[in-house]
């Protein structure tokens, strides 16, 4: 690895930690709050909240138009003129935007009655859309130049506003508590939003640019349908089991997917985070530095998805209680299929950075309708439980659909495919094992301080050298 490469990781590394642990932490933040909101709501009042909430992430990408993904490449492409990009992938998603909240306004009355929302909800939740996508783009390109401070910043102000002012109204005003929680998650992002928009303004970015605007929708088109994929991957399920099963099973296994989620926003951060460094180390070709550095981080995710697995009957205690302890053998299957998830990710950077997106949405599609299916033959055999398992199967052809793609159709191998495939063979033997020791409490804490151990004796250089910088700032 030349200099400038080592410099680069270093520079890299920094910011991609402290990026991981912020981002941990405002979800943290966020789940840690969550009960204290719906015990101030009554269950109508949550569910309204619960439906604001999914509405806008369904409707984002229609928004966005998943615009942000293009940056890292654009970036490369478009070195010294990203702010320009940036600017006028804005303005592309603002007349998006304004198309479909002029749409909903005109026919207020029947979009409010389909997503299940007043009417003060549902220009609540346009704004919202209209707004957010501006905090998206700029947030996408302080990641790409590692100014970690200010990402860090407006993570914070979003999260820390957003539970501000939702515990200031509902605990001050009376009335409609889901309305007030809506505008406490809503107004602080359209807030900065605006401040970011005058800032474009200022600087003169927000401009048409042909070229800008079919090179964002040549990468970023295909991801919409990625993204909706994704949604129905993570939420048929749900639906499916409430159909066949009932509402109590399907409660059961959201508990234990929730627990699932959570890990996801573990490995989704190292994987944003990974991804500014992996474009610019694969476009100045030096392919080993990959090969050798994504090993590490896939070794840390097993690890995290293990410990998921081993604590998955304390997790399901302290999230839900007793009554949902009948779901803990879910929380497995889910928790494999997120790794899973994690280590295909590595094979759509391929993808995303060589422009083919189309490929990331297909294989996506196909995952999502085998899921559905799967789902339809084994939940009525087998209950909720074969949820979880048609998840992880889901997760797992993906996976190789997308090594399929990249080695065979794009002609990339770069990774040690036999080390990715040999993480996720162990993860799942282990999972498998510690599932019968759920029973035997003693015996599973013993294996889990072995394990602890060897994550300890695995890592050993990197925290002593995470130490020593830690020390080292601590002294500046």
């Amino acid at each position: 690895m030349s200099e400038s490469n080592e410099n680069l990781g270093k520079k890299a590394m920094k910011a991609g930690t402290a990026y991981v642990i912020s981002n941990i932490a405002v979800k943290a933040a966020f789940a840690i709050t969550t009960p204290i909101f719906v015990r101030m709501m009554t269950k109508t009042e949550y569910g309204t909240v619960s439906m604001f909430t999914s509405w806008s992430t369904l409707l984002y990408p229609f928004f966005s138009l998943q615009l942000a993904t293009s940056i890292g490449r654009a970036k490369i492409d478009y070195p010294d003129r990203l702010d320009d990009y940036m600017g006028s992938m804005q303005l592309f998603s603002a007349v998006v935007s304004f198309l479909w909240v002029a749409f909903s306004v005109i026919l207020l009355g029947p979009v409010s009655k389909w997503l299940e929302l007043t009417e003060i909800e549902t220009i609540l939740l346009m704004a919202y859309m209209f707004f957010s996508p501006a905090i998206t783009f700029r947030q996408g390109v302080l990641r790409y130049r590692y100014q970690v401070k200010q990402n860090i910043f407006i993570a914070w102000y979003t999260i820390l506003g957003t539970l501000v002012l939702s515990f200031v109204l509902m605990y001050f005003l009376k009335g409609d508590m889901a309305l007030y929680r809506c505008i406490g998650i809503a107004v602080p992002p359209i807030l900065l939003s605006v401040v970011l928009w005058a800032r474009e303004i200022r600087n003169g970015t927000l401009r048409y640019n042909k070229e800008f605007w079919k090179y964002g929708w040549m990468i970023s088109g295909p991801l919409i349908l990625h993204q909706l994929s994704l949604y129905v991957l993570s939420q048929s399920d749900r639906i499916i089991i409430t159909k066949i099963c009932g509402k109590e099973d399907a409660g059961t296994y959201s508990l234990a997917y929730t627990i699932g989620v959570l890990l996801a926003v573990i490995t989704n951060s190292i994987s944003e985070a990974w991804l500014p460094w992996f474009h610019e180390t694969y476009h100045a070709g030096d392919y080993g530095a990959i090969r050798k550095n994504v090993k590490p981080l896939v070794v840390l995710c097993c690890y995290i998805g293990l410990a998921t697995v081993a604590f998955a009957p304390e997790l399901v205690l302290i999230f839900g209680g007793k009554k949902y302890m009948t779901g803990v053998t879910c929380v497995a299957p889910v928790a494999v299929g997120i790794v899973c998830r994690y280590i295909y990710t590595h094979y759509v950077n391929v993808e995303l950075h060589l422009k083919k997106t189309k490929y990331v949405s297909m294989g996506t599609i196909l995952a999502a309708a085998v899921n559905v299916i799967l789902n339809f033959i084994f939940v009525p055999m087998y209950g909720y439980v074969a949820a979880a398992y048609t998840t992880l199967a889901s997760y797992m052809l993906l996976m190789v659909v997308h090594f399929l793609i990249t080695k065979y159709i794009l002609k990339v191998d770069i990774y040690d495919n036999l080390f990715l495939y040999g993480a996720a063979f162990v993860v799942i033997i282990l999972s498998v094992l510690l599932l019968f020791t759920y029973d035997y409490t003693l015996l599973r804490y013993g294996i889990i301080a072995v394990g602890f151990a060897s994550f300890l004796f695995v890592f050993r250089t990197r925290m002593k050298t995470g130490l020593a910088l830690l020390k080292k700032r601590m002294k500046k």
